[in-house]
């Protein structure tokens, strides 16, 4: 009867581990190059590039390199590693309550599709890496 007894425990134990394992593949990282610059391109360069663009004149913020976009604007970052919910680049462009619809980005575009949003949310969120 012990050996019985022995035996399901063992067995409840390998089933309740092995339920515990998870085969979720690793996240996939976003590349700055290959990812985030050709977003920043199309949606945000045409007002964000130095040393004309309206965008740049006003706040600073060039988008056209990674140096560039970390560097941020006149009154501080835009991007803070890690942190999608604190970036002001997140903010702006996914227009969240409370950010002044006069100042979402694009300025007076089309929203940038969520995929896009996600993309940016994502690379910020994984440390916003120039790779």
């Amino acid at each position: 009867m012990n050996s019985h007894k022995l035996l399901v425990s063992a067995l409840i134990l390998g089933l309740g581990t092995l339920a515990g394992c998870s085969v979720e593949k690793p996240e996939k990282p976003v590349s700055f190059q290959k990812d985030v610059l050709p977003i920043l391109k199309t949606g945000c360069a045409e007002c964000h590039t130095a040393p004309d663009g309206e965008g740049y004149q006003k706040s600073g913020l060039a988008v056209g390199a990674y140096e560039e976009l970390m560097k941020g604007t006149k009154m501080g970052p835009v991007i803070i590693p890690g942190q999608s919910l604190n970036s002001s680049l997140n903010r702006l462009a996914e227009g969240r309550p409370g950010v002044d619809p006069s100042i979402q980005m694009p300025h007076g575009k089309v929203k940038l599709p969520e995929e896009q949003l996600a993309l940016l949310r994502k690379w910020v969120d994984q440390g916003a890496k120039n790779n």
